[in-house]
Formats: structure tokens, C-alpha cells, sequence
């Protein structure tokens, strides 16, 4: 049993080294590749953006025409984070007891925390194109929404939902189909592969549904490793 759970701390430690040196690799490739910029015509940008997103708020086509780059940024580093935190905790014992919050007081008022934040999760998901937010900012509610109700006692019963749902999986395909949904987003652009374009209007909000799910369940995954290994008080 012991080699077993070994075999697998080092095949997981490998893959992630293998993922970070892949990453860091494109990044200094980026860094030291040639930055030659072209003079842009910025009124003919922001007018193609308003034609493709069918918005008359120049603004708002903007924030929807170009937040896609943001965001995929964000997932990276997000996917980075992730990786180093099972780096770190690979060879970490598991806490034998976990001691959860016990007041009843402080437990209902962190259960109406975390309804808020699931609501908020909801809303910045769905609409958060249209205002400061997004996907990211929609998987940080819903993290925390979930982190709160682990503080207070609800670990195992999350634990069950964990295992039963595979969210592991679920996660890995909400990445996939970010991909490739942005593969799409960036294939608009392009004339020669315009059959395979969506509108702006319609793909953001889907992104950013999918981004809110992927940073939801991997900030789960990481914030419960931390309290499998290292306690939640």
C-alpha cells in the first residue's frame, strides 16, 4: 500500500514538473522574443469591435472583444498556483482529526456568508461581462462559498460529493472546453475560418460560465488538500 501511495506521489510530482517546465518555457520564449509592434489604427479597432459584438456601447464591445486574453491569463496563473500548492503538500501526512468551527452562532452567521457568496457566484458568472467581474472573480465566490461551509463542519459530506461527482474530471473537461472555445472566439477573427465563429455576445458569457466552474473547482481542490494536510484550525 505504502509503495502504491508512493508510485502515485511521484508520478504526480512528475507531471506537475513537467507542466511547470512547460509553461516557464513558453513564458521565456515570450519574454526574449522579438517585441516589434506596429502602429494601430485604434478607431478602426474599437469600430470592428462594436460591428462583431452587434453592441452600440463602443465600451462595452471592447471590454467583450478583448476580455478573452484576460481571462486566459488568469487561468494560467490560476492553473500555476494550483500545481505548486501539490507540489508543495505532495510528501505531507494527512491530519489523523480535523477540528471544525463548533459555535452555533459563528457557524449560522458563515452559512449566510456562504449563501451570499454562492449567490454572487451565480451572478458574476452570468452577468459579469456586463459589469467589474467575470469568470474568475464568480469562481472566487464560489470557492469561498464551499471553503465556508468545510470551516464549519461539513468536510466529510463535501468530501462524498467530491469523490461520487469526480470533480477532478469535471474540471479537467470545463479546462478542455475553455480551450476550445476560445480557439473558436479566436477564429471569428479570421475570414478564411469564419464558419466555425459564434457571435461575441454569446461566447464571453459562456467562458466566463466555464471559467467560473474550472476556478470554483480547483480552488476547492487546493483549499481541501490544505485541510486534509494541515488541519482546518
Amino acid at each position: 500500500m505504502t509503495n502504491t501511495i508512493t508510485k502515485a506521489n511521484r508520478y504526480e510530482l512528475v507531471k506537475s514538473l513537467l507542466y511547470l517546465s512547460a509553461i516557464s518555457s513558453v513564458m521565456i520564449i515570450l519574454l526574449f522574443s522579438n517585441n516589434d509592434i506596429e502602429v494601430r489604427n485604434t478607431e478602426n479597432i474599437v469600430n470592428y469591435l462594436s460591428e462583431i459584438t452587434l453592441i452600440p456601447n463602443t465600451v462595452t464591445s471592447v471590454i467583450l472583444g478583448t476580455r478573452l486574453f484576460d481571462t486566459i491569463g488568469e487561468v494560467t496563473v490560476f492553473t500555476i498556483a494550483g500545481l505548486g500548492v501539490k507540489i508543495l503538500l505532495a510528501h505531507e501526512k494527512s491530519e489523523k482529526s480535523l477540528t471544525a468551527i463548533k459555535d452555533p452562532t459563528l457557524i449560522s452567521l458563515l452559512d449566510f456568508a456562504a449563501l451570499l457568496s454562492s449567490f454572487l457566484c451565480f451572478e458574476l458568472a452570468i452577468r459579469g461581462h456586463l459589469s467589474p467581474g467575470g469568470g474568475f472573480a464568480s469562481g472566487v465566490a464560489g470557492a469561498t462559498s464551499i471553503t465556508l461551509l468545510m470551516i464549519t463542519g461539513r468536510l466529510k459530506r463535501l468530501e462524498r460529493i467530491y469523490s461520487n461527482y469526480q470533480v477532478i474530471s469535471l474540471e479537467k473537461i470545463a479546462v478542455i472546453a475553455f480551450i476550445l472555445l476560445s480557439i473558436i472566439s479566436f477564429a471569428s477573427y479570421s475570414p478564411l475560418l469564419s464558419f466555425i465563429s459564434l457571435p461575441q455576445n454569446l461566447i464571453i458569457p459562456i467562458l466566463n460560465i466555464i471559467c467560473a466552474f474550472k476556478v470554483t473547482v480547483g480552488t476547492w481542490s487546493i483549499i481541501r488538500l490544505f485541510i486534509i494536510k494541515r488541519g482546518i484550525l
